[in-house]
């Protein structure tokens, strides 16, 4: 089987070299080509010789077959091992691209971010860009140029607009028979605003009916002749978002990235609110009442300014009230005005937290009348400015309270103890003036039951409560509780405003004072230590 295999081989490297010698003849043959690249192209399939280091392959060139030429190519000797070392592209291309990762593309959510709307104009409205760009249109429609046609319908080719008569048009009496046969005109027209226009487009319209019924052959078109010329509207499509070509090759890492700084507002100790309200008020005032007036219709006013301080554990708190009523005095024939309830409070209050809610607290207040008030025809006082002056200074505990119970409802309550408690009364004025009505004791020098003594000292107990209900956010409640006792005479006296507050700046108030001193000496034996102050008004309000 071998001595056959050779003999077949021998037999096909014999033919496979006159085919090929045949092929390179006729090529050089009909291109003119240099034997010696077709030789080099086709010395594979020319065959080999084992043991024979060099291949001789003879040419014979068509023009001259006498003449022959001789190659001479040397054999190249490889081994099987150094030709598997030879890269393929598949390797190459795997060993630059180790690290090349499939490309990820963006959440759903990341790319509808970034997508952006893209408006198309339609045709129609670059119609309208164009002509506004347009510099013919500057010229007005009223202005008429020699290389420009007059728009004047009546200067125009007439044309027939298909006007029908009607049975109506032939009726010259009225149908309605409801209506009055003679109507009268009216005295007077309003001229319109476009006369002059509406006139001249009246006296064409005229024109066109006078051609119309007199030279009807006038008219060579009509409407429906006419070219109509309409813009076809098409729906817009939007082009709403394109497909991104981002992609990300890693993931995000945020490691070294700071955090931003954070904002710390600067804090507020002092805190500062204002309210003043004028209102009408209706007023009713017992006749024992200790500042003096009467029942009366008046106008009220009431200022309070507070000015707070709180850090950490020390607070401080510091109100200042102004109010008062003025009326006209009727009944009085020696001023034209009285003065109502009239008070100038000046409260401060130094804490210090003890534990929760509770505080150890010194606690001050003043209080004075303003205005002179007097007694009915009489130049008799009954209270001045700093007659009588009030103050009293105490020190105790202090309980605080601010709790929401839901939006625009939340109460606040401050309750002060003072069991050791001072009270000092003075009076600037001591002649012709009421001080029996304030508190002062009897001046036992003079045997004159009228004289008082200027002032007055008083060590005590006092009790302070100040609540404030917001029951919605159109109505409120405050209350006030001031109670001082000697523990053989007793000063009390509670305040509560009912507000509803109508808008931002207007309300209406329902005050009543009770105020029970049972140290003040009685007019008449059948006086009450209860005094009576009660108010009902209606005005502005402002507050920040």
């Amino acid at each position: 089987m071998g001595i056959v295999k050779s003999i077949l081989f021998g037999y096909f490297c014999i033919y496979c070299r006159i085919i090929t010698t045949t092929i390179i003849m006729y090529i050089a043959q009909m291109k003119k080509v240099s034997f010696l690249t077709f030789a080099l192209i086709f010395i594979p399939f020319l065959g080999y010789s084992q043991g024979q280091s060099m291949l001789n392959i003879t040419l014979t060139s068509p023009s001259s077959l006498q003449e022959t030429d001789t190659i001479v190519v040397e054999t190249i000797e490889t081994d099987s091992l150094e030709l598997n070392k030879i890269p393929t592209i598949t390797s190459v291309f795997e060993k630059q691209n180790k690290r090349y990762s499939t490309p990820k593309g963006l959440p759903e959510r990341v790319i509808a971010l970034l997508k952006k709307d893209v408006l198309e104009i339609s045709p129609e409205a670059m119609y309208w860009v164009n002509w506004q760009r347009d510099p013919s249109t500057i010229i007005g429609n009223n202005v008429s140029l020699r290389d420009i046609t007059i728009i004047n319908h009546i200067f125009l080719t007439p044309v027939f607009h298909g006007n029908i008569f009607k049975d109506e048009d032939l009726i010259f009496y009225s149908m309605d028979f409801t209506k009055s046969a003679f109507s009268t005109p009216p005295l007077y027209t309003a001229a319109p605003l476009f006369e002059k226009y509406t006139s001249a487009r009246k006296f064409e319209d005229i024109a066109i009916k006078h051609l119309e019924h007199n030279h009807p052959l006038a008219f060579r078109f009509s409407k429906d002749e006419m070219p109509r010329e309409l813009i076809q509207t098409r729906t817009i499509k939007r082009s709403i978002h394109e497909d991104l070509s981002l992609r990300m090759e890693s993931d995000l890492d945020f490691s070294d990235v700071e955090a931003p700084i954070r904002f710390i507002p600067e804090r507020r100790y002092w805190l500062s609110s204002f309210e003043s309200t004028v209102q009408f008020a209706q007023n009713h005032i017992s006749e024992n009442w200790h500042s003096g007036g009467s029942s009366n219709l008046n106008i009220f006013t009431k200022n309070t300014l507070k000015y707070n301080y709180k850090k950490e554990k020390l607070s401080l708190t510091n109100e200042f009230e102004f109010r008062t009523s003025v009326y006209t005095a009727s009944k009085d024939t020696m001023r034209r005005y009285k003065v109502g309830d009239d008070i100038l409070r000046i409260y401060s209050n130094l804490g210090f937290v003890a534990f929760n809610k509770w505080s150890y607290t010194i606690d001050g207040e003043i209080k004075t009348q303003v205005i002179t008030n007097y007694q009915e025809n009489s130049n008799r006082k009954q209270a001045a400015f700093l007659a009588p002056l009030k103050m009293n200074v105490g020190v105790g505990m202090k309980y605080n309270l601010d709790k929401t119970i839901k939006r625009h409802k939340n109460i606040k309550l401050a309750v002060n103890l003072a069991p050791l408690s001072f009270t000092y009364m003075y009076s600037t004025i001591t002649d012709d003036i009421d001080l029996g009505r304030h508190g002062f004791k009897r001046d036992e020098k003079h045997t004159d039951t009228e004289i008082f003594k200027n002032s007055l000292t008083q060590i005590g107990s006092t009790i302070r409560t100040d609540l404030t209900f917001n029951i919605n956010r159109t109505t409120s409640w405050q209350s006030r509780l001031y109670y001082f006792t000697t523990y053989e005479k007793v000063l009390a006296e509670v305040e509560n405003t009912l507000a509803f507050h109508i808008s931002r700046f207007f309300e209406t108030r329902i005050y009543l004072h009770l105020r029970f001193d049972d140290g003040v000496t009685k007019v008449n034996p059948n006086d009450s230590y209860l005094q009576v102050n009660e108010l009902l008004s209606f005005g502005f309000k402002y507050k920040w």
